[in-house]
């Protein structure tokens, strides 16, 4: 039997929307009927995974919007610009994601391809968040809840609020989740939009993404970000918060006052992109790899087994991965149409039935429905084609620069 929650590890805004299997009744009972005889734990926990993917009302289309920060790679971190990442580092010999089908194919083919090596080409890095592992808004005295994506790097982001624009959403979360001050002058604040993605529904929710990006060469506000500033700042908040709970009192507060003192990201740094994607990867081995002591000392304390699976991050990065300059990035952004976007991608309509959900999971099974909302690629082999498209794209632009300005010259 295989390791389903190789596959269906929280299906929420981290899965990926295509190459989905549909799910059925009878695929939950005999999920169930296999880890009450065999008494796998994974399979009791992929039991209840896909009980959560199963539509049992009327489906929620929620909007939400993350904001993925760059700059050029600095320092130290520069010297990953051409480096490799290999299969083997990656799956840490984990042999049956090779060949495997669903979501393993799907990582394996973006990220790899045919080939043992992943080649990361842009040069950027990526300012990141790492989640706390606690959940101190679901948590009480007597029981302790772990956050969706515990301890993970992640881009800043959330639900669109009534009344906001995904842009201002975006705006909002950085400011919230990262402890940063956004200048109000939007000259001074410069998104652009990469691209809009539909999640799979979990517990009868669907979340349509609208994943900005703000470079630092453009935001001075970015590139002059004192990251030591914001985690004495969120360590601050992880004091009070301390005190409080230490007292009693935390208990004792309203939900809005819990919200302003409960800590919801442990650090910020700026990672490599090779560093940012192996960490994102590995989520979805079968094997749990922490990315750190932190993470690592909190799900031994929670008693988590494994990591919540960070697909779509991926995805979002090797997206970012594939502009070779800030102008390519800008440009593609321009001409993407939201409307238009929104409209190629979205699968699963507000109000959808149990039945209705259930017949679009079947017509999206195929690989022609899921080429019709595919991203920019969707092997290695078709990222690397876009990266050299864009970066010739580049190239012959400067050159037609270079010869329209002697070409004045010659005239005066």
């Amino acid at each position: 039997m295989p390791h389903v929650l190789s596959f269906f590890r929280n299906p929420d805004l981290n899965q990926p929307d295509t190459g989905i299997t549909t799910y059925s009744k009878q695929h939950y009972k005999t999920w169930k009927m296999h880890s009450r005889d065999t008494g796998n734990r994974q399979s009791e926990q992929a039991t209840s995974v896909i009980a959560e993917m199963m539509a049992t009302g009327p489906l929620r289309v929620r909007t939400a919007a993350t904001v993925i920060c760059i700059r050029r790679a600095q320092g130290s971190s520069s010297s990953s610009k051409n480096t490799g990442l290999s299969r083997e580092e990656a799956t840490g010999g984990e042999k049956a994601w090779h060949g495997a089908g669903g979501d393993g194919a799907s990582r394996m083919n973006l990220v790899f391809g045919k080939s043992d090596t992943a080649t990361l080409s842009s040069g950027w890095d990526i300012l990141l968040g790492q989640s706390e592992v606690q959940n101190w808004l679901k948590s009480t005295k007597e029981k302790d809840e772990a956050m969706r994506y515990p301890g993970e790097w992640k881009f800043a982001g959330g639900t669109v609020d009534p009344g906001e624009t995904p842009e201002q959403a975006a705006r909002r979360e950085l400011e919230e989740e990262f402890q940063l001050q956004l200048p109000k002058d939007s000259d001074s604040c410069k998104f652009h939009l990469l691209s809009i993605k539909q999640t799979r529904p979990i517990r009868n929710v669907s979340n349509i993404m609208y994943n900005f990006v703000a470079a630092a060469e453009e935001n001075p506000w970015l590139q002059q970000l004192d990251i030591g500033a914001v985690n004495a700042a969120l360590a601050q908040r992880r004091d009070l918060h301390r005190t409080e709970v230490e007292t009693g009192s935390f208990w004792t507060l309203a939900n809005a006052e819990r919200e302003q003192l409960a800590p919801e990201i442990r650090q910020v740094q700026w990672l490599d992109m090779r560093t940012a994607v192996l960490h994102s990867f590995t989520s979805m081995n079968d094997t749990c790899v922490p990315v750190n002591d932190f993470q690592r000392e909190e799900f031994h304390r929670l008693g988590i087994p494994r990591r919540d699976p960070m697909f779509l991050t991926m995805a979002s990065l090797l997206e970012v991965d594939s502009f070779p300059s800030l102008r390519s990035l800008a440009a593609y952004s321009a001409q993407l149409c939201p409307d238009q976007e929104l409209r190629r991608i979205q699968w699963l309509q507000d109000g959808m039935l149990p039945s209705e959900v259930a017949a679009v999971f079947e017509a999206n099974a195929s690989p022609t429905e899921a080429q019709k909302r595919a991203g920019m690629f969707r092997t290695a082999e078709d990222r690397a084609a876009v990266f050299t498209e864009r970066r010739s794209n580049e190239d012959a632009d400067a050159a037609s620069l270079v010869s329209e300005s002697a070409t004045k010259k010659s005239r005066l």
